[in-house]
């Protein structure tokens, strides 16, 4: 069965008076999924939210809601079917939380716009789905930017909405904060049907919670499309600028790009490895790894910081001819770490490969345990004071 597409852009074109921002946008938003726009800072990402919810009026081309044209669609309609979270300023003066989120009933309330018991519930939910209780009554202007973004999005939620528009509903908020705000919108989705549209800065958590992504760069969309034809793509990695592999489409992850500076190389993985990576990154020590299975969770961290990594398949036995390349690239790096993962059939090579370099007069570090961050604070300084 097809997809209901619930908003439709037909060669739309957005700005600001008669100036395009973003041209010839085609593209279609289906019901029930979480869309992302993503761009750098001022690609245009608000304004096309802005011109999709009626805010400010189009360059040229269309917008349908629901099939309908959406200059045709009236405004007291338009306020059942879509709500709208902006990140901007605004002056409500001495309001309390309960009553700037109550704001988002008054599209249900009729010509004398009086709120019930029953609109006065349904806020009273969602500040409750928001963790925004204890905003209740606090008055608006004592609160933090990021306690006055979650009342706003209690608003947007209040409203009951079908469709619901946020721009940057993370901004302002620690990363406890952003989790729950994308859980809760996720769970709109999931549970209620809600399409939920907004606008991010972290295309990390875009790509771990949303269905779909609109990728903006250079007046123009790159790619809008399903989330993993997007990542398989490689548009994300044109639209940031990312270095090889630095953005992991597995994990989801960006990672700093190691230095090329050839100071650790390490032999085999265990629980410490990715704590031995970032560190690493933090004294401007460069690596390289070998030989790991490519199932091993620091495998694509590695190649993500686009440090030189051999490795086989997962459940197989290291290869003597992957021993052996690891082993001719070790050789050119100052120390050696060996890692502390128990002998097996899967990995003895690398016991071996660590033995011969060792018996080369190659130096070993042990680093492991609180005082690693301490000893490659120490092997930095050395580097610097060698002038490498």
């Amino acid at each position: 069965m097809a997809e209901e597409k619930v908003i439709q852009l037909d060669h739309l074109s957005v700005g600001y008076g008669g100036k395009v921002i973003v041209d010839n946008i085609q593209a279609d938003f289906l019901k029930g999924k979480m869309i992302c726009i993503l761009g750098s800072n001022g690609a245009g990402k608000t304004t096309m939210l802005k011109t999709i919810s009626r805010i400010i009026p189009k360059v040229s081309g269309e917008v349908r809601l629901n099939g309908r044209e959406l200059e045709r669609v009236r405004s007291a309609d338009l306020a059942r079917e879509m709500a709208v979270v902006l990140t901007q300023k605004i002056d409500i003066g001495n309001l309390t939380g309960r009553e700037v989120a109550a704001m988002g009933r008054y599209p249900h309330t009729g010509f004398f716009c009086k709120l019930s018991d029953r609109d006065l519930e349904v806020v009273d939910r969602c500040m409750e789905l928001c963790s925004a209780a204890y905003l209740k009554d606090m008055y608006f202007y004592e609160m933090s930017d990021g306690e006055k973004q979650k009342v706003m999005l209690v608003r947007g939620l209040a409203q009951d909405a079908d469709i619901l528009m946020l721009d940057e509903p993370t901004n302002h908020l620690d990363i406890k904060h952003k989790l729950d705000v994308l859980h809760i919108l996720r769970r709109l989705c999931v549970r209620e049907g809600k399409t939920i549209i907004c606008t991010l800065h972290e295309p990390d958590l875009a790509v771990k919670c949303c269905d779909w992504l609109v990728l903006v760069k250079d007046d123009r969309v790159l790619v809008s499309g399903a989330t993993e034809q997007v990542l398989e793509s490689g548009a994300l990695e044109e639209l940031y600028g990312f270095s090889a592999r630095q953005f992991n489409p597995d994990l989801g992850l960006v990672q700093y790009l190691s230095v090329p500076d050839k100071d650790v190389y390490i032999v085999g993985s265990d629980a410490s490895t990715p704590k031995l990576l970032r560190n690493l990154n933090k004294f401007y020590l460069g690596f390289g790894m070998g030989v790991l299975h490519d199932n091993d969770v620091v495998y694509p961290i590695a190649r993500a910081m686009n440090a030189p990594v051999e490795a086989v398949p997962a459940y197989t036995p290291v290869t003597e001819a992957a021993a052996e390349r690891a082993y001719r690239t070790a050789r050119d790096y100052r120390y050696i770490v060996i890692s502390d993962c128990p002998v097996c059939s899967l990995n003895e090579r690398n016991r071996a490969l660590a033995q011969r370099l060792e018996a080369e007069g190659k130096p070993v570090l042990r680093l492991a345990g609180e005082t690693m961050a301490e000893e490659l604070e120490a092997l930095c300084r050395e580097k610097m004071e060698c002038g490498q």
